[in-house]
């Protein structure tokens, strides 16, 4: 008989872990610059797909948003992984799906009960040979992580969402300097206040980087304190939805936003980086046709955002309008069109005004329940650009993915539009709601700035699957071109990529290992004018004690070189060990 099964986890086991361990509802992700919802759905229930079981409870009847997102959208909403109702589940796990310690995560399912409640400890003891990864004189140390986390989903007619709180502790042995307690969770949380009429959106996130690029996210690498950034970011969103019969139907609502970045353990570390932070108050009113124009959709809108922060967000503000159509041309084939009016400014030490008409034409094809792809090319933040997103089922065990953009960005901005677009998989990993292409929160590659940058994103990635193994091909790019930063701050051009290749196999039943191959380039202009290589593997065990009880093992090294730059780069060998426990 073949077997699929990794980990075995009954629905009633709920647990958080790592740096986002939630199952957000993709109902509710919002748009780059748009409204708080991504599903276009009028104000409905939807039902949970039915339990396998048939002696099981009737599948619990869950919330799902009516905001209104970009035409571009899907028309039908990604089902949430913790409204399923069709029991235990099992994953082959790839290296990027064990937790933040190298512990493996659990699936969260919701069933068919309205609510959720779960807990778990971890205990991690690991050893390095390169604490502060210096070139020269490295220093070793031991040194034990200790993270408690609790989570908790909800599934009703009036709210829906999940919660995971996880906060690390880490204590060394001999450079107690670099004890620090590291705040990680995540949250989504819709509440039908009035059904049909009233909502409120909550989201937030804590998570922690590092402050100076060339870390490859999954390496396993060990962070200095003294080089990692704090970040928080939320948002509180409540707004009215009125469905004008079968004519059309209008949003009316207002954010307020928060990020904030700094020191992790609370002390300058000598990298430049400054600490910043903003709020945002932004109102938003949309229209859209309803199925009154068949395949035709038609779509108006008026968002506005004002700043207050330091930096780059001293008195700043966004203000688009703009309105969209959407011609189904095929049941799987829409296009795409857009035109609008942007007036946006920044300040810091390039302050400057955006104004001028926006424009965009694209398509959007669906050629399947799990697949999207929508291609655009317009003209938006004062420059030309092309947009990219597709997420396609390539037969049953095969899944593609790209994505690319370009954006006036910060990362602290980007905290906020990841907030807004990101849901996540049955084990905790970042998904885009609309293509499920995989999603790095913050990715650090680059390093953190206060830096308004022109950003380039562009992302790829193929997975395919076997009874017992899964194999995953990615790659990341980014150029970041800067636009203004914060007076007496540096910046400079940041430029990077990098690709991982990893392999999940189940040995056994209860025992799986990881293993991944990773290579990165950059320019760090602000260290060197060369570029860096970055090599970094990892190999990963993991078994299953008990129900409740995870061992796992793990060893990674990382090396850092700049060919033409001799005192620059180090290597670095990171031993773990841990257990798991779940209540």
């Amino acid at each position: 008989m073949e077997r699929r099964i990794v980990l075995r986890v009954e629905v009633k086991c709920i647990t958080g872990f790592g740096a986002a361990l939630l199952l957000g509802t993709p109902a509710m992700a919002q748009t780059a610059g748009g409204a708080v919802g991504a599903s276009g759905a009028t104000p409905a229930a939807a039902t949970a797909p039915a339990s396998a079981d048939p002696a099981a409870p009737a599948a619990t009847v869950a919330l799902t948003s009516p905001a209104l997102g970009s035409l571009a959208d899907r028309s039908v909403p990604r089902t949430p992984d913790y409204l399923d109702a069709t029991g235990p589940r099992s994953y082959i796990m790839s290296p990027g799906e064990i937790g933040q310690l190298g512990i493996a995560q659990q699936p969260l399912a919701l069933g068919s009960r309205p609510y959720a409640l779960g807990a778990a400890i971890a205990v991690d003891v690991a050893g390095t040979n390169n604490v502060f990864q210096t070139r020269h004189d490295a220093r070793s140390d031991i040194f034990t992580t200790i993270t408690p986390s609790v989570s908790a989903v909800v599934g009703t007619t009036r709210l829906v969402g999940a919660l995971s709180y996880a906060p690390s502790l880490n204590l060394y042995s001999t450079y107690t300097s670099q004890n620090a307690l590291y705040q990680i969770g995540s949250g989504q949380l819709l509440a039908a206040v009035v059904p049909g009429l009233f909502y409120v959106d909550i989201r937030g996130a804590a998570s922690v980087v590092p402050q100076t690029g060339g870390f490859i996210p999954g390496s396993g690498q060990v962070i200095s304190s003294q080089g990692a950034t704090q970040t928080f970011s939320a948002q509180i969103t409540p707004f009215l939805v009125h469905r004008f019969g079968s004519a059309a139907t209008g949003q009316l609502g207002y954010s307020y936003l928060y990020s904030e970045q700094d020191w992790a353990n609370g002390q300058a570390s000598g990298t430049g980086f400054e600490p910043q932070s903003y709020s945002g108050h932004r109102g938003f009113a949309v229209l859209r046709s309803g199925e009154d124009l068949g395949r035709l959709a038609l779509q108006a809108r008026v968002d506005g955002t004002m700043f207050v922060g330091t930096g780059v967000y001293d008195n700043a503000h966004r203000f688009i309008s703009s309105v969209e159509a959407r011609y189904s041309i095929l049941p799987t084939v829409a296009l795409l069109g857009e035109v609008g009016y942007e007036s946006i400014e920044y300040g810091g030490t390039n302050p400057g005004t955006i104004d001028g008409a926006t424009w965009s034409v694209g398509a959007r094809l669906t050629p399947g329940p799990d697949s999207i792809a929508v291609i655009r090319y317009g003209r938006h933040e004062g420059f030309n650009s092309l947009s990219l997103n597709v997420g396609v089922a390539l037969g049953v065990r095969t899944n593609l993915y790209a994505t690319y953009s370009e954006a006036l960005s910060t990362a602290l901005s980007q905290t906020q539009d990841l907030l807004s677009t990101t849901t996540f998989d049955a084990l905790g990993n970042p998904v885009d709601s609309q293509s499920g292409a995989p999603v790095i929160l913050i990715n650090s590659f680059l390093g953190v700035s206060t830096t308004l940058y022109r950003l380039r994103t562009g992302t790829a990635s193929i997975q395919h699957q076997w009874p017992r193994d899964v194999f995953t091909l990615s790659g990341t790019w980014q150029d970041g071109e800067p636009i203004s930063s914060a007076p007496g701050e540096p910046s400079s051009p940041q430029r990077g990529g990098y690709a991982t290749f990893s392999w999940g196999h189940e040995l056994t039943a209860r025992t799986t290992t990881a293993v991944s191959v990773q290579y990165g380039r950059i320019a760090k202009n602000q260290v060197s004018s060369d570029e860096g290589n970055v090599y970094a593997a990892r190999l990963i065990l993991t078994h299953r004690l008990s129900e409740n009880l995870i061992a796992s093992a793990q060893v990674a090294w990382v090396r850092e070189t700049y060919p033409s730059q001799s005192d620059l780069g180090y290597s670095q060998g990171v031993i773990r060990a841990g257990l798991r426990r779940t209540f």
